[in-house]
């Protein structure tokens, strides 16, 4: 059990030591070095007070200190090594007490601070930002911690995967809605030294779905509810993950249209035996990226090509086309055919163009969860470094992550029966704070101060 007397003297040490850190700094620097210097060493002999065990049941067998990384700084604690007289089991009741996990020096809330600036820089830069606070972190420790929480990610989602479609179990989603919108698409990223020699890049795949676009303001439109799957994984295994990511949301029972938007690739209408009343749509994005690439901007082949789209004219569009081609040569005549044959091969995602409207933010949505981090100049990844890191993009773009950063282990001490040795009441703890403040009132009027300024 806590022994009050004990932390009520720590606290008291902890004011007296303030006391002398306010009277003796010499600049405003020294005091805050001080006070965090302080504060750490109470929090120790607190943490350390912490521990509790049935002395009829665990027995000691040795003590062992460890040392773990904070928001305050490196704090070491010396922790008892137990075990369980009935069943032979060995523990550290502290570590049971705090939720530590073994081999893990980051506390919880550090870990989350470097693992969401590691979202927004590359490694080596979160580690020198978060080293003018805690000098032990190293760039090493944060890769670490992205690719533990990734690979649970990944597990997590492998398993609810094989729920779904190897056991044939519903998804939980409850959310209805008749129409809803799903946008995927790639990007490739240089691929790590060590990675294959005839493949230097690797793609990272990423889907959305939303139920639709809302205006925010005049030019701005936001998705609402908006959901993000990312991975490296081959195409079938991402959509199976995908359905079920989204499946924890929407009821799929009640899906009766699913509008697909893609740039064409085979991986990406790969969804579209796995959604609900899938329809493919070419993304808006990509089409005029294609367009734009052949024939240039604002020419008249151009005007005409995007007319005959308009009107859903298929035969008209390849006659422009060929007309084209017979007046061009070289290298311009080959991208007026590849064009010609990749408006062919997606004519089911161009015509129908009432949902047009609906589609094409996927471009952004790649670009602010995963371009903007991975293509960076110089960033290499492998497969497995890669998925770790985009998974965690996408649990943040679905407001999950610092809840997944911080999870603790659930508490697992055997209750307690030992006989707490001095018995302290609530009046008595209540008048030795009292007057404890008191005293810190009369004995350092530098922190109270004449002003707030």
């Amino acid at each position: 059990m806590l022994d009050i007397r004990r932390a009520l003297h720590a606290f008291l040490q902890m004011v007296s030591g303030l006391q002398s850190a306010v009277f003796e700094a010499c600049d405003f620097t020294t005091l805050e070095l001080s006070v965090c210097e302080i504060v750490r060493d109470t929090a120790n002999e607190l943490v350390e007070l912490q521990e509790e065990r049935d002395k009829t049941r665990w027995v000691l067998i040795h003590c062992k200190p460890r040392t773990l990384i904070t928001t305050a700084g490196e704090i070491m604690i010396w922790r008892r090594y137990y075990q369980d007289k009935q069943t032979g089991e060995r523990r550290y009741l502290l570590d049971d007490a705090l939720g530590l996990e073994p081999r893990r020096r980051m506390s919880s809330r550090l870990r989350s601070q470097a693992i969401a600036l590691a979202m927004e820089t590359s490694y080596h830069r979160a580690a020198s930002i978060l080293r003018a606070w805690v000098p032990e972190v190293s760039a090493m420790a944060i890769w670490e911690e992205v690719q533990r929480l990734g690979e649970d990610e990944r597990a997590n989602a492998e398993r609810a995967r094989d729920e779904v479609f190897e056991q044939g179990m519903p998804t939980p989603g409850s959310r209805a809605v008749e129409t809803l919108y799903v946008e995927a698409d790639g990007v490739y990223v240089r691929r790590g030294r060590r990675g294959s020699e005839d493949k230097t890049h690797l793609e990272v795949k990423l889907a959305a779905a939303y139920e639709g676009k809302e205006a925010q303001g005049s030019t701005r439109c936001a998705l609402v509810g908006r959901r993000i799957v990312a991975s490296t994984e081959e195409g079938e295994s991402f959509w199976e993950q995908a359905v079920t990511e989204f499946g924890r949301v929407w009821d799929w029972s009640g899906v009766r249209r699913c509008w697909l938007g893609t740039d064409g690739a085979a991986w990406a209408k790969q969804g579209m035996s796995m959604l609900p009343g899938a329809r493919h749509r070419l993304d808006p994005f990509h089409l005029r990226q294609a367009l734009v690439r052949a024939l240039g901007r604002e020419t008249e082949v151009y005007r005409k090509v995007c007319e005959a789209l308009s009107a859903e004219d298929w035969p008209r569009v390849e006659a422009v086309l060929t007309a084209a081609a017979k007046r061009s040569q070289g290298t311009k005549k080959k991208q007026i055919e590849q064009l010609k044959g990749y408006l062919k091969n997606h004519w089911d995602g161009i015509v129908g163009s009432d949902a047009a409207v609906r589609l094409g933010a996927i471009e952004g949505q790649v670009f602010h969860h995963v371009a903007r981090r991975m293509k960076r100049h110089g960033a290499r990844w492998s497969e497995r470094g890669a998925d770790a890191l985009v998974r965690l993009m996408a649990a943040r773009a679905n407001g999950e992550l610092a809840a997944k950063a911080s999870a603790k282990r659930e508490r697992q001490l055997p209750k307690s029966q030992a006989k707490q040795e001095t018995v302290v009441t609530e009046a008595e703890i209540a008048r030795k704070i009292e007057a404890a403040a008191s005293w810190l009132e009369v004995h350092m009027p530098a922190l109270a101060g004449a002003g707030h300024g």
